[in-house]
């Protein structure tokens, strides 16, 4: 590694598995990261990939919330990292885990380019990637098979909506963070007409602020992600992956799953990527349908899925590939990683929740969930070269159980 990679600092926003997942793949190469986060309470701090822990401004007047994350007003932000900057002889490079991150980075990346290294999308690929109701018509545009997809108005009544609608179907939120949605997944499945219209007459709010998609059938099994670096020059790093359980079941975060070649996979997420001219990392969900064997585009976030800690363990390293591609190391040629197949990776905390539900709808035995913990090989915290986050997780469980214990007893007394 030469001098300037090793005198170049890395920011990764947050401080969760997906982060945990940068840091460590980084610090493999001799790269530690500084974290930057809302609320400093997860697991990344206990890392000795971690070089340093910075928290936006806790201003009740300068945050907002969206979901767990803690959401620092933009202005704020920016200033907390240029300031940051001025500790450090030369451009930092910027990492996000979240949504929120990449769109600052998005609103913000004039003012931050002439002090930090990150991947550019432009505010026109940004919205038409991040508006589900625009990438679905770009799609169909570019030739990517898409979910039938009706985008509501606040204008339509509820009962043309559910007679405009294939069934089973999708109603989902148009933008994620800008809507209360009354499920947690923001996720809600209507089997027919009835069920579809009763949701808009008791939510009339959300029309105009969702989709209505068609449900492609099949399991958790049948979602896959293609996740690419496409470097300034326009070659290509990649990894696919199969979600093979997610949590919570069926419209959730992928809590188990593996790597797998799929080079149809791969070929569609190009096709989309090319077309957007997009630079930068790139993560993007198909569903399979077996009736007509089509990938149908699903959704696309501009970083690294919260897992990308199996893309290192697999042998393509995406962030550091991603990192070497920002600092324009001189002399530095990125190879064509070959991906390991079958490469097993995991969240027990997220696996163990599924498998509470999976278990109630008796599609799981105990045997088999053991069985598939033993066969991963990749983990959201656990690494025997960093123990740190896994021992802390531990102990913070084993003083929740205790907690919850004493609590328990004091009711009973």
């Amino acid at each position: 590694m030469g001098n300037r990679s090793a005198a170049t600092p890395v920011f990764v926003e947050g401080l969760d598995a997906s982060a945990y997942g940068i840091a460590r793949s980084l610090g493999r190469n001799g790269i530690s990261t500084i974290a930057l986060d809302g609320a400093n309470k997860d697991l990344l701090r206990f890392s000795h990939y971690c070089r340093a822990c910075h928290t936006f401004p806790n201003d009740p007047d300068q945050k907002r919330t969206y979901a767990d994350d803690i959401i620092p007003n933009e202005q704020v932000l920016y200033e907390l990292l240029v300031n940051l900057r001025k500790t450090f002889d030369t451009k930092p490079v910027l990492f996000a885990t979240s949504d929120w991150f990449t769109r600052f980075l998005c609103n913000w990346q004039q003012e931050l380019d002439s002090s930090f290294l990150f991947h550019w999308v432009p505010k026109d690929v940004f919205t038409t990637i991040t508006e589900k109701g625009l990438i679905a018509e770009f799609c169909k545009k570019v030739g990517v098979h898409v979910p039938l997809t009706l985008i509501t108005r606040a204008e339509h009544d509820a009962s043309w909506i559910a007679k405009e609608t294939p069934y089973p179907c999708l109603v989902k939120p148009v933008h994620r963070q800008a809507v209360q949605f009354p499920m947690a997944a923001k996720v809600f499945v209507a089997q027919n007409a009835r069920e579809l219209e009763s949701f808009f007459l008791t939510n009339p709010q959300l029309k105009g602020a969702t989709l209505v998609q068609e449900l492609i059938e099949g399991g958790d099994e049948q979602i896959f992600q293609c996740t690419v670096l496409v470097k300034d020059s326009g070659a290509t790093e990649y990894a696919t992956v199969r979600k093979l359980h997610q949590y919570p079941l069926g419209y959730g975060t992928m809590c188990y799953g593996q790597t797998e070649r799929n080079d149809e996979l791969l070929a569609e997420s190009l096709k989309l990527l090319r077309a957007l001219d997009y630079r930068g990392l790139g993560s993007l969900e198909f569903k399979y349908r077996a009736s007509d064997k089509n990938y149908y585009f699903i959704e696309m976030n501009t970083r690294l899925p919260w897992y990308n800690g199996i893309f290192d363990d697999a042998g393509v390293n995406l962030a550091y590939f991603a990192y070497q591609d920002l600092i324009g190391e001189p002399g530095q040629s990125l190879q064509q990683s070959t991906q390991q197949r079958d490469m097993a990776w995991t969240s027990f905390r997220k696996y163990s929740a599924w498998y509470k539900e999976a278990r109630k709808e008796q599609s799981t035995s105990l045997w088999d969930w053991i069985v598939s913990i033993g066969r991963a090989h990749s983990f959201a915290w656990w690494n025997w070269r960093d123990p740190g986050p896994f021992v802390a997780s531990l102990v913070f469980r084993l003083r929740g159980i205790v907690a919850g214990g004493l609590q328990l007893a004091g009711i009973r007394k």
